[in-house]
C-alpha cells in the first residue's frame, strides 16, 4: 500500500475519532459554557488537522515518487 493511501486512511480515522469524540462530549453532563468550550476545542483541533491534510499528503506523494524512482534506478 503506498504512502498516499496510508496517509488519506489514517487521516480519515482520526477525523472519524474526533468526530466521535465531538458528538460523545456534547451528551456528557456539565453547563452550556462547558460544552461550548469543548465543542470549540474539538473544532479547531479538526480544523488544524484539516487544514495540514494537503501538506501531510504531498509529503507522502514525494515519498511514494522517491521510493518508485529508488527501485526502478538502484544503484
Amino acid at each position: 500500500m503506498s504512502y498516499r493511501k496510508r496517509t488519506m486512511l489514517l487521516i480519515a480515522a482520526i477525523e472519524c475519532g474526533l468526530a466521535y469524540f465531538y458528538l460523545y462530549s456534547m451528551k456528557a453532563p456539565g453547563s452550556p459554557e462547558q460544552i461550548a468550550e469543548r465543542g470549540r476545542l474539538i473544532g479547531m483541533v479538526m480544523g488544524v488537522i484539516l487544514g495540514l491534510t494537503p501538506l501531510i499528503y504531498l509529503m507522502a506523494r514525494n515519498n511514494d515518487r522517491k521510493k518508485a524512482e529508488r527501485l526502478k534506478n538502484p544503484e
